[in-house]
């Protein structure tokens, strides 16, 4: 615990001195990985598809609003399904302008969870996400969580329906537009771990709130297993199989997501509930109790040796 404190005051110091390039590198950074992502999986336009052009527009988002690069990452998105086909394009376009709606109505501010959700799959972590909604941000950004679920079963669809193009289907247009929007919305694994991401965040997010001894540690724990136990009974109420709906990685991934979870609730916030203090006052309108918990905070060492040359006598 006193180790991970030091290293969260560490970085607080160089964060604050450093910001204005550290912010930008991890801009940089998110780019970069979530570009990589997409063109392991649909990256057939060789237009976007280039590591130069990855690493010219990654730099570009430097300097630029998390809401632009979210822009970037979909007309990315198009563009490649534009490579496997025009009806592909099509149905993405609409899908995008149908996501906006509800993402600069509710969510804009959380743009990076949006496209961190595909990344978070392709790295098996998808469950670490609704955690940190839960402890770390705000109950809205759920909507900006499950957008980024949709994103990535519409580059995994597109993965497999870009195997069958260059193999020779035989399917229309229509034909192709039709099976991507039912394969999609009917999607039973994908609407599971909406409705599970969605309920583990609200309920550690609740948790959290409330005036109980290490809320967020209770929140973490009780939230990863109830998002378990969703999935795990889509397996019977659904019949849903395959993916990730296997009983070991469902364990696996939840385990995993709790531990990681934990450690970054001490970066996240980090209270003495053994220093707790209760106080009470009152207005003339209302009488009020408080209770107060102090956040832990350490001093960073700084351990400076002076090295003192004393010039020896001859004799």
């Amino acid at each position: 615990m006193t180790a991970l404190l030091d290293i969260k005051e560490n970085l607080r110091r160089i964060y604050s001195r450093h910001s204005m390039y550290i912010l930008p590198a991890i801009k940089f950074v998110v780019a970069m990985v979530t570009l990589i992502v997409m063109d392991s999986y649909i990256g057939y336009s060789s237009s976007v598809s280039s590591p130069v052009i990855s690493i010219l527009i990654s730099l570009l988002c430097c300097v630029l609003p998390a809401n632009v690069l979210v822009v970037i990452y979909s007309i990315f998105m198009i563009l490649n399904m534009y490579g496997i086909s025009q009806e592909m394009a099509i149905v993405t376009l609409i899908i995008y302008i149908l996501m906006y709606l509800l993402y600069f109505r509710f969510s804009s501010k959380y743009g990076y969870v949006m496209i961190l959700m595909p990344f978070l799959f392709a790295i098996k972590m998808p469950f670490l996400m609704p955690l940190i909604i839960g402890i770390a941000l705000q109950p809205v950004a759920t909507v900006a969580m499950a957008l980024g679920v949709i994103l990535f079963y519409m580059m995994k669809y597109g993965s497999g329906e870009a195997f069958l193009v260059v193999n020779g289907s035989n399917d229309s247009g229509l034909d192709r537009m039709s099976s991507f929007i039912t394969d999609l919305f009917y999607n039973k694994e994908m609407i599971v771990l909406i409705i599970a991401f969605t309920v583990a965040a609200l309920v550690a997010y609740g948790i959290k709130r409330l005036s109980i001894d290490n809320s967020s540690t209770i929140g973490i724990i009780v939230a990863g297993v109830v998002e378990a136990i969703v999935i795990l009974g889509a397996l019977y109420v659904l019949d849903v199989e395959g993916g990730i709906f296997k009983l070991w990685m469902i364990w696996v991934f939840t385990l995993v997501s709790i531990m990681v979870m934990l450690i970054l609730q001490v970066f996240i916030l980090a209270v003495d509930y053994s220093a707790t203090e209760y106080t009470q006052f009152e207005d003339d309108d209302y009488y009020y109790y408080v209770k107060a918990v102090p956040k832990i905070k350490v001093t960073a060492t700084d351990v400076k040796v002076k090295h003192i040359n004393v010039k020896r006598a001859r004799r």
